[in-house]
């Protein structure tokens, strides 16, 4: 009991941190929003890179087939078949594991509106834990 409340305690420091110096990062129709460091470069596609290029993300929402958090829980693992199912509700769904590319990632869908917003992000090894706090700030931005 202890140690959760610690590591919730940490993680809520950590957030507060990151929140305090960021940007906003969202896909090109406007409907999905992220949050990354303000020191990373931001694209017009709904991507983002940080300074060192050790790690990027990109943000999208298909205009097409994917309706809900249901379709992603399905089609992900066949599309990402290295990464392992690590949340999964009908408000969100998440994923780590080897993206295509072969880099680690951490994968993210959350539902906005009639459509889903998905990020995912790549990294190097060592820093999963900035990966997952911020691909934790997907939301849907309208």
């Amino acid at each position: 009991m202890r140690i959760s409340g610690l590591f919730l305690c940490l993680l809520a420091l950590v957030l507060a941190a990151f929140a305090a110096g960021t940007k906003t990062v969202t896909n090109p129709e406007g409907n999905c929003a992220i949050s990354v460091p303000a020191s990373w470069t931001a694209g017009t596609l709904g991507n983002a890179d940080s300074p060192d290029k050790k790690m990027s993300i990109i943000v999208s929402s298909p205009k097409r087939g994917l309706t809900a958090i249901a379709q992603v829980q399905q089609m992900a693992p066949g599309i990402y078949p290295d990464d392992k199912v690590t949340k999964s509700s009908a408000t969100e769904f998440e994923m780590e594991g080897k993206s295509t590319s072969g880099k680690p990632n951490v994968y993210r869908a959350v539902p906005a509106g009639a459509r889903v917003c998905i990020a995912e992000i790549t990294y190097e090894n060592g820093a999963t834990a900035d990966a997952r706090a911020t691909v934790a700030t997907l939301k849907a931005a309208k």
